[in-house]
This record gives C-alpha cells, sequence and structure tokens, in this order.
C-alpha cells in the first residue's frame, strides 16, 4: 500500500487463506521454519510468538518483517487458520506482531498497515493499539510511539469525516464501525478496564463493591481513571485531526459520533444500543456481528417479533446464522432447543448447515494448494512423496466422565463434511442416512447401547478394523457406480486435474482424554494394534483428538511444567499433593470467598479429567508479623474429605497486614511442615503482596516495609533458602497466582530458585524452569475456579497424561471447530508441506549449482586474465631484453670501428 493512501472500503488481496511462504525458494531452510512456526503458533502463546518473531528478523529471511506482519494479518482475517485452538478474530496475534514490529524500530512497515487493520479486522483493534502505545509511562514513550498514536487518530478522523460526508448526500449509505469504536472520554478498548459493576443482593438499587484487587478499592478505581483518561486524550487528538474549532471542539466531536452511531443503530448493526432501547425487532440479522448475535441470543429470543425475523433471516442465508465454534458451548444450545415447542425457533440444524460449510471451505483450501504443488511434481524425480487425499473415520471412544454429546457433534461434523455414512463407537460400526439430522444421529447411538462399554487396545483395534472395512466396501460400490456413467473425455480430464489421488484413510478417535494404556504391557499393545490395522486393515494413521475445553486467556499464559519426583507408576495409581496457601490480610476477602466457594468443585472436576488414584488437599493460611492467627495449617485430606480442608478456609477472615508485605517465610514454613507423600506435589500460591524485603519500585513507588531486611524478629533462615528446601529437599511445585505486579520482585525469586536445577534442559529458557509458573489471575476472583481448574488439568495431564509415542499415531487437543477442522486436515497439510519441502530443497539446490558454476566460470575468466596478462610480460621482457641486446651490438661495432681509425697526429 503506498504511504499516504487510505484504503477503499472493499477488502483487497493482501493474504491468501492458505499460506504459501514455506514454498519461497528465496528463502532458508531455518527462515522458513521460523515462519511456518509462527504461522502454526498456539492462539494465545505471546512468549512463543515474541521468541519467534525476534529469531526471524536475526535470519538471513528477506523482508522477514513484512512476512511476519502477513502472516498476522492472514490469521487476523481468516477462520481456516494452521494453528491449534485457532480461527477467526485473532487480534491479539495481530496485534502482538505489530507491537513487536514497532519495538524493533519498524515503524514505516508499521504505518503503512495501520490502514489494513480495520479492513482485515476491526476499528476496535486499532483502538485497543493506540491505547496500548499511549497508556505507557512518560520514560516508555518515544517518537515512535506518539507518530503511530497520531497516525491511528488520523486514520478515525478521515474514516469518520468520509462517513459524515458520505452519509449528507445518500441518505442510504451506511457508515464504517469507525464511529462506534472511536475513542473519547468514556469509550476505551477494555485492555485496561476495571471489573463491571454488580447490584446487590437484597433489593436496595444499589451497587456493590467490585472485588478488591492487588492494592485495594482504590486501586480499581485508579485503574478505570487512568482508562478514562488515555482515552480522552486521544479522543482528542482524533478531534485535532478534523481541524474543529478549538473552542467548540469536544461537543462537535460528539455530535459527529452520535450521528454516525445513530444511523448504524437506524439500520440495524448496531445489536447493543436497540437491545437497550427494547428495540430487538430493529436488528439486522444478515449485517449483524456474529459474535454479539451469539452473546444476546436470550435477550433476542426473548423479543417475539426479533426471535422470528430472525429464524427468517436464517432460513433465507447462513449469513444471519451465529458460528458454531465452542462445540460443547453449541451441545448445551442444542439440549436448550430441544425445549422449544415452536419449530420455526429452532436454529441448531442451521448452525450445523454453517459449520460444515466452512469445514468444506477449509479443506477445499488446502487441497486446491496440493493441486498447485501437484502441478510443480511434472519432470522430478520418483523419489518425491506422493501427495494423496485421505478420508478421515471417526471413531468416537466410548466411556469417560466428559460429555459424550461433544464428541458425537465433532463425529456429526466430519461425517456432513465428508460424506461419509458410517462410523464407530467404541468397537460398533453404525449406519447413517445422508440426510440424518443431529438428533437421529444421538438416537442411533443411544439405541446401539455401545457407549456404556469399557475401552481398552483391544476395542479399539476391532472398531478400527470393522469401519476401515465398511469404508472399502462403499468405496468399491462408488466406483462401480462411476464406471458405469459415462462422461465424455473432457469431463474426465477435468475432474482428474481438479483433484488428487486417494491414499489410505485416517482414524479420527474422537475422545476427552487419550489414556488407552495404563501399564506398559498395555502400551505394547497398543503399538500392536496400530501396526496391525496399518499393514492388514490398510490405515494411514490414528489421529486422536482429545475434546478438552479452550484453556482461559489467563491459563494459556501460564508457562507451568509439572514435575514428578520419581517414575510414575500406573495412572490410575497416581497421588497428587495439592496445597493452597493463601495470604489471608485485609485485600483478600474476594480471594478467600473465591476458595472456599470452589474448592470442592475444582478438586471433583480435576479428578474426573485426570482420573488418578487420590488427590490430596491441604491448606495454609498466613498473615503478617503481630497478626492474630499469624499462621493457620490444615493438614492433607483425601479427595473424599475435602470438605474439612472447605471447612476450615470458611473460618478464615481477611485481617491484619500494617505494611505493604506480608509474612510469607511463616506460609512457607508452614508447608513445609506438611506431610508431603504424592507423586506429584504442587503448591497454588495465591497473594497480591510481595514478602518483606521484596518491595519493587524505588523511591516513592516502593512503599513501606516494617522489615527490610526480609526477616521478621523471630526469624532466622531467609526466605531463598526456605524456598530452595521446598522446591529441591520436598519437591513440591509452585504456581504462583499473579494478582498484582506488585509481587514481581518476589516472583522473580522464586523462578530463580526453581531454574536453579534446570540449568541443563535446552527449553528452560523459552519456557520457563520446570516446576514453577506464574498464573495471570487478571480476570479477578470471579475467574478463581477456571483459571486454576484448566492450569492445573492440562499440566497434569501433559505430565500423566499418557500422551503415547507409538508410531503412526498423531495427538491433538481442542473442542472447537477450527481445532477439528485442524486435525481433519493435518494428514493433507502435512504431505502438502513435505512435496513443497522436498520441491523448494530441489531448486535451492539448482539455484546453488547454478550459482557454483558462474562462480566457476568467473574463477576460470580470472585465471585467464592473469594468464594473459603474465604472457604479455613474459613478452614484454623478452623485447626489453632483445632491445637491450641491440644497443650492445651497436656500442661493439661503434667501438670497434673507432678502433680501428688511425690516429691523428
Amino acid at each position: 500500500l503506498p504511504q499516504g493512501s487510505w484504503p477503499t472500503q472493499q477488502k483487497t488481496t493482501v493474504c491468501s487463506s492458505t499460506c504459501s511462504l514455506p514454498t519461497m525458494a528465496s528463502s532458508s531452510n531455518s527462515s522458513t521454519d521460523l515462519l511456518v512456526t509462527l504461522d502454526t503458533a498456539e492462539r494465545g502463546a505471546d512468549a512463543e510468538i515474541v521468541a519467534t518473531i525476534d529469531a526471524l528478523l536475526k535470519s538471513d529471511e528477506p523482508d522477514a518483517a513484512a512476512k511476519a506482519i502477513l502472516i498476522a494479518f492472514k490469521r487476523r482475517n481468516h477462520d481456516k487458520s494452521q494453528a491449534a485452538d485457532g480461527g477467526p478474530g485473532e487480534k491479539r496475534f495481530l496485534l502482538t506482531v505489530i507491537s513487536e514490529m514497532l519495538g524493533r524500530g519498524e515503524v514505516d512497515k508499521v504505518e503503512r498497515v495501520l490502514p489494513l487493520v480495520p479492513l482485515y479486522g476491526s476499528w476496535r483493534d486499532l483502538l485497543v493499539l493506540a491505547e496500548s502505545l499511549a497508556g505507557t509511562s512518560a520514560e516508555e514513550q518515544t517518537e515512535a510511539t506518539k507518530t503511530v498514536v497520531k497516525s491511528i487518530a488520523a486514520l478515525f478522523a478521515h474514516q469518520m469525516q468520509t462517513d459524515d460526508d458520505q452519509m449528507a448526500l445518500d441518505e442510504s449509505f451506511l457508515p464504517s464501525a469507525a464511529c462506534k469504536y472511536a475513542p473519547h472520554g468514556r469509550r476505551h478498548g477494555g485492555a485496561t478496564a476495571a471489573p463491571p459493576t454488580k447490584r446487590a443482593a437484597g433489593g436496595g438499587g444499589g451497587v456493590a463493591k467490585r472485588p478488591r484487587s492487588a492494592l485495594g478499592a482504590e486501586a480499581n478505581k485508579k485503574k478505570v481513571s487512568e482508562a478514562h483518561t488515555v482515552a480522552k486524550l486521544l479522543g482528542k487528538a482524533v478531534a485535532s485531526e478534523l481541524n474543529l474549532d478549538p473552542c467548540t471542539q469536544s461537543a462537535e466531536y460528539r455530535k459527529l459520533r452520535s450521528r454516525l452511531n445513530r444511523r448504524l443503530t437506524e439500520r440495524g448493526h448496531l445489536v447493543e444500543p436497540l437491545l437497550c432501547m427494547k428495540d430487538a425487532a430493529s436488528i439486522k440479522f444478515k449485517q449483524a456481528p456474529k459474535g454479539s448475535l451469539a452473546k444476546y441470543k436470550a435477550a433476542i429470543m426473548a423479543d417475539e417479533v426479533a426471535a422470528r425475523r430472525w429464524a427468517k433471516a436464517q432460513n433465507s442465508s447462513l449469513a444471519a446464522v451465529a458460528d458454531l465454534n465452542d462445540l460443547g458451548a453449541a451441545v448445551v444450545d442444542w439440549n436448550d432447543e430441544k425445549l422449544e415447542d415452536d419449530e420455526s425457533l429452532k436454529f441448531f440444524a442451521k448452525r450445523i448447515e454453517k459449520a460444515v460449510e466452512t469445514a468444506k471451505d477449509a479443506k477445499a483450501e488446502i487441497r486446491k494448494a496440493a493441486v498447485d504443488v501437484l502441478g510443480q511434481l511434472q519432470g522430478t524425480d520418483d523419489d518425491v512423496p506422493q501427495l494423496t487425499d485421505s478420508a478421515v473415520l471417526p471413531l468416537v471412544g466410548a466411556g469417560g466422565n466428559k460429555s459424550l454429546e461433544t464428541r458425537l457433534l465433532a463425529a456429526f461434523l466430519v461425517l456432513k463434511a465428508q460424506g461419509l455414512t458410517a462410523f464407530a463407537i467404541h468397537d460398533e460400526v453404525i449406519s447413517v442416512a445422508a440426510d440424518a439430522t443431529f438428533d437421529t444421529f444421538v438416537e442411533l447411538v443411544e439405541a446401539s447401547g455401545a457407549a456404556t462399554r469399557e475401552a481398552s487396545p483391544a476395542t479399539l483395534q476391532r472398531g478400527a478394523t470393522a469401519l476401515l472395512a465398511h469404508y472399502r466396501a462403499d468405496a468399491l460400490a462408488s466406483t462401480a457406480a462411476a464406471d458405469e456413467e459415462k462422461g465424455d473425455d473432457e469431463g474426465k480430464v477435468q475432474a482428474k486435474a481438479d483433484s488428487l489421488p486417494t491414499g489410505n484413510p485416517d482414524i479420527l478417535f474422537l475422545c476427552s482424554d487419550f489414556a488407552p494404556y495404563a501399564t506398559p504391557a498395555e502400551g505394547a499393545e497398543l503399538a500392536d494394534a496400530i501396526q496391525a490395522l496399518q499393514t492388514d486393515a490398510g490405515l494411514r494413521s490414528l489421529l486422536v483428538h482429545r475434546l478438552r475445553s479452550v484453556r482461559t486467556a489467563a491459563a494459556s499464559d501460564c508457562e507451568y511444567r509439572a514435575r514428578s519426583l520419581r517414575p510414575l507408576p500406573a495412572k490410575s495409581e497416581v497421588v497428587v499433593d495439592l496445597c493452597i496457601c493463601m495470604d489471608c490480610t485485609g485485600s483478600m476477602g474476594a480471594w478467600i470467598d473465591a476458595a472456599k466457594t470452589h474448592l470442592v468443585a475444582i478438586i471433583e472436576e480435576l479428578g474426573r479429567d485426570i482420573e488418578v488414584a487420590d488427590i490430596r488437599v491441604a491448606f495454609v493460611a498466613y498473615r503478617d508479623f503481630d497478626d492474630q492467627d499469624r499462621k493457620v495449617i490444615e493438614p492433607f485430606a483425601s479427595a473424599k474429605d475435602v470438605g474439612r480442608v472447605v471447612r476450615c478456609i470458611r473460618d478464615q477472615h481477611a485481617s491484619g497486614g500494617g505494611d505493604e508485605p506480608e509474612d510469607v517465610i511463616s506460609g512457607v514454613e508452614g508447608m513445609r511442615s506438611l506431610e508431603w507423600r504424592g507423586d506429584v506435589r504442587m503448591c497454588l500460591f495465591v497473594a497480591d503482596a510481595c514478602a518483606h524485603g521484596y518491595l519493587p519500585g524505588k523511591g516513592a513507588y516502593q512503599g513501606h516495609d516494617d522489615h527490610p531486611t526480609g526477616l521478621c524478629p523471630d526469624q532466622k533462615v531467609c526466605l531463598p533458602d526456605l524456598m530452595h528446601q521446598f522446591a529441591h529437599e520436598d519437591g513440591v511445585d509452585l504456581i504462583m497466582c499473579q494478582i498484582s505486579n506488585r509481587t514481581s520482585k518476589m516472583e522473580e525469586m522464586f523462578k530463580g530458585v526453581y531454574a536453579a536445577a534446570d540449568d541443563k534442559d535446552p527449553a528452560a529458557a523459552e519456557l520457563g524452569p520446570r516446576g514453577y509458573g506464574v498464573l495471570p489471575m487478571s480476570s479477578g476472583a470471579s475467574a478463581f475456579k477456571e483459571a486454576i481448574l484448566s492450569c492445573l488439568s492440562s499440566s497434569l495431564l501433559e505430565l500423566i497424561g499418557n500422551d503415547t509415542l507409538t508410531s503412526g499415531v498423531q495427538t491433538f487437543d481442542g473442542s472447537t471447530l477450527s481445532s477439528l477442522v485442524s486435525t481433519m486436515n493435518s494428514s493433507l497439510r502435512e504431505s502438502t508441506h513435505a512435496v513443497a519441502e522436498r520441491l523448494r530443497n530441489a531448486k535451492e539446490e539448482a539455484v546453488a549449482a547454478a550459482a557454483a558454476a558462474a562462480e566457476e566460470e568467473e574463477i576460470a575468466a580470472i585465471e585467464a586474465k592473469i594468464a594473459a596478462k603474465e604472457i604479455a610480460k613474459l613478452k614484454e621482457v623478452e623485447m626489453a631484453d632483445a632491445d637491450a641486446d641491440a644497443e650492445v651490438e651497436v656500442e661493439v661495432e661503434a667501438e670497434g670501428a673507432a678502433a680501428a681509425q688511425p690516429e691523428d697526429d
């Protein structure tokens, strides 16, 4: 995009939905791997993204910054993301890449892509980016950040002014969403917003206090005030770009926003204002954001007129249908919809239809890329890997404690996306009519009774064998039917050109937790079963997709990797020790309430997730020196007796804590006194204040510490020494629940203690030391259960989940449609990448050979020049010698002539 130009409302073809970057001949192997890593980075893995960008910019990749930005736009705009748990709307990825490029001096590229951000994402992306830059401290502000903020303000101003001019000329004109997200004193992007207020129970119309944060209620007020201040400054910047009269600038800016937003509301494009005005019937369902429709579904359905208009819109176009992405949430909607008497208000079938079309489109994009690569195979060697399009046959894992309906929905989508008519559950194959609904699908499973059986490698082998045999019988019948139909040769040629050879099918094993064996003997049995399926039944690969819930943003930011003290026994015999160590001073009331409310549910659900022998729970509370109940210890209790620990937590009240730091040493001493016996030992450390001696900041920003040496009067062992004993002698992992940034200095000390034994781990530099992790709790105490459970579940499953390394088995995770589609297409994508890699290497070898030949020719030419010069020099020497000899002869002759003449008398 030329610098200084403005984009139109129509998107340009800046990026494609399939990434062709790995096939570039100009890239080296290492830089290509970095581009692929960036394209497949897990959603929310900011540390990995930043590290990849840093390595990419240091590599020899031409235009590395531009290609990284291209990938960011691709992932922001498309729902065919290569990343696990990816999908549409990856705005965080885009903003992370742009921020990193800006921090590395790529200001020109950032300014050039800013106009594209709202076209491939949202105007809110620009708002959040501007807030993140303008909200930094004065010391961190640079000319580059100020320039970009000014450019963003100019974009908002230009778009709103253009919209206003067009609206004045055309009454039917619909403005962009720039006015909706334009910054002003009471409008910000949410990145710095405080938790929303809640109405107090018991009436009175009052407003309940917000949950206390790290520094209490005043910190929340300060946070909101800072957000409003930044938004107000950005609003002034936009108003200045509009060249409004300084005396009435604020009022005119407000009127401009109001005019544009009113038009959007009148045309039904803003869902929230229409709902606030109780005018849901005016919503334009085909144009309204699908996320807003899903979010406010209950309010829309409560309005009879709006519900019927939405039903009519969905029946006429899939564009009005809310997306089906989270499969677990979709099953809940399906169950709720079964209670609806009015058939015209049931939308689940349409959502299934839209999801199937999404899956087909994703497969078509990858197939198109594969066909393009296949065209480049002409004339290549026979050892180039062959591209094949394999069917993916769903096999639903029976049993388990997770929702069977979610697995069935995944299997149903896989069938519909490929036009298959059979699947397996456990070891039984079930045929499904082509026009069957999901309700019929579930009824067939319930009638079979297969869902209640126990699974093993043997039953998995039987189910896969039967499913493969059924598929091959159907394939033969389809081939015979196709042979009977005669078509013209041109049609056959075209069909052949647009398709790929069919290879051995994959079995897609859908389960909640892939742990098919508990002993080495069962592991060997699984390996034998896979080998037999590949040899005898024609299996290509077993794709295992675990339908686990997508981790929360807070949990995905936690880079905790669990440890075990010794080789783990069979999974059913593993014992996990979990201690909750909590600061119970005055500012921790909301967190104490969250622990006492959710602890039983956390332990029960964690037990269902990881299915171990026992989860033992203990609790340690600490306060400050001279506080009443300075230290409270509740010993370990089994999962069945966790109520005893909950009663201890209920007895705790938020009290004490004179200065800012607390007596953390007492808490660690209390944990060391516990009887740790588990195979895996973990501590959840919940605190909003640091230990004595670890106040961050300097000067007036450091705060007051009554014991700055780190030791209270009755203590002799410093905190780092205690933590070293706790981590390496007791073998306990530590997960720091980060409520406040005031614990940052203490967190660095904790990290250093655990890193001391991880100096030989190559992943420690990137992922952090084993046994320690920081879990951000920015969502407040209300998200305590979700964040804690997702972190513990994912980390323990990675340690004891029996992820197999058996040949022919690939394991995937995710409960979203995009992750399921990614798993379905993994075989074709991998084979396409392998062929593209071989082609790229061949091109690189040809380029290298040509360069070597050119270099040899150049060397030969240089040598010829040198030889010619030497010959010329020899000739010059010979001529000079000849001239010298001639001169000598002349001189001799002259001397002889002179001697022959008589002397004059």
